[in-house]
């Protein structure tokens, strides 16, 4: 299934990302590129490649899975990607906070 689960990430997202980008889409290129790409990203790819690395320390590919899942955790721990294991800079998350205050004081219903 993580095969699969690339394949729609790269080929069909990932495509969708890119060809509204080049022709200048953005809401094309966000929702139904970049949005579908990242919900797919950590909500399918990441749990499957965690199960693949589970299942290949118990099995006869413990340094493989140790190797895929040192890469896993550096790329995790970019600072593209700290915000989605809870790890997001204190001062941008103080500043995403109070944007969101501000932004529910003025469309308080």
């Amino acid at each position: 299934m993580i095969d699969f689960t690339w394949f729609e990430i790269w080929h069909h997202e990932g495509r969708r990302a890119r060809h509204g980008a080049s022709t200048q889409e953005p809401d094309y290129t966000h929702w139904h590129g970049t949005y579908e790409l990242a919900k797919h990203w950590y909500g399918k790819y990441i749990p499957e490649l965690r199960e693949v690395i589970e299942l290949g320390k118990k099995n006869n590919a413990r340094k493989q899975a140790v190797e895929l899942e040192a890469m896993l955790e550096e790329v995790l721990n970019d600072p593209n990607h700290r915000w989605s294991m809870g790890k997001e800079d204190p001062a941008v998350k103080a500043e995403k906070l109070r944007r969101q205050k501000e932004f529910d004081k003025r469309y308080k219903k």
